[in-house]
């Protein structure tokens, strides 16, 4: 059955859409070569092989650290940051890959966001996975002096990571214009939280297959917790015959963004 035509509000750009979801898929790539280097624990082993893209500029990788335990390698890159020829700045995250992104994936309870007050509460998993990679995420944008506009990035549990990072970007420049594309988020935050974000003057667009679980999860009402997600929903049919293809970045989001009018692959 061929798929329906992808619907955009006008303030969404497919074209920044796509320059946001090929820097995720680089993310990933980036993971991949950390893969291929055996996992060296210290960012400083870690030879990453930026894209090749003309005028762009990109920081050093984005690293989670969770332990300092000699024996165990909780460490690994999430992502970086871009600038483009023309100054604009990009953080990007990629999703879950490891054993540890599982265990950060699954910490369902909720706690409050530890940096404003009054905000409201957030996935623990993802908070404690943010809090790890924080200080190098701004670095990273910091070092790219930003004098345009910030864009910000992720699939997956990378949505988590971006959604965390914008009250950070929005409140360290305030001045700068900053807007949220990300794709297949989970749900990430409480109702209270959820009303303070999407009162940020912070464009946000979450890009969703409705084939996709991961958008489902947390479920809304998760033991004692209510989770809500962020932003508008640009919402996709895409049914392949796996939870991974449905959900898939390369395969399924990026290929419905070169493709609007017939989403589905196949």
């Amino acid at each position: 059955m061929p798929s329906l035509p992808m619907y955009f509000p006008t303030a969404f750009s497919l074209s920044q859409a796509l320059q946001c979801a090929n820097l995720v898929e680089a993310a990933y790539d980036q993971y991949e070569q950390w893969l291929q280097q055996d996992k060296p624990r210290k960012p400083q082993d870690f030879n990453w092989q930026q894209p090749s893209m003309t005028g762009w500029s990109f920081s050093a990788p984005v690293w989670s650290i969770l332990s300092e335990l000699h024996y165990i390698n909780e460490s690994e890159p999430f992502g970086f940051a871009a600038s483009d020829p023309n100054g604009e700045v990009y953080l990007v995250f990629r999703g879950t890959e490891s054993a540890q992104d599982w265990v950060d994936d699954l910490d369902v309870k909720q706690t409050t966001y530890p940096w404003q007050s009054n905000v409201g509460l957030v996935h623990a998993g993802f908070l404690k996975l943010y809090t790890s990679l924080r200080d190098l995420a701004l670095q990273a944008v910091d070092g790219l002096k930003p004098a345009g506009n910030l864009w910000v990035c992720g699939h997956s549990l990378g949505s988590a990571l971006s959604s965390l990072a914008v009250l950070d970007l929005h409140e360290t420049w305030p001045d700068q214009p900053l807007q949220h594309y990300n794709f297949a988020s989970p749900r990430v935050v409480d109702p209270s939280f959820a009303s303070y974000y999407n009162g940020l003057p912070v464009p946000t667009y979450r890009v969703v297959n409705d084939s996709d679980l991961v958008p489902e999860v947390p479920p809304g009402v998760t033991d004692k917790w209510v989770y809500q997600h962020l932003g508008q929903a640009i919402t996709f049919t895409a049914s392949y015959t796996s939870v991974e293809g449905d959900h898939s970045m390369a395969d399924c989001y990026l290929y419905a963004l070169n493709n609007p009018n017939a989403p589905m692959n196949g």
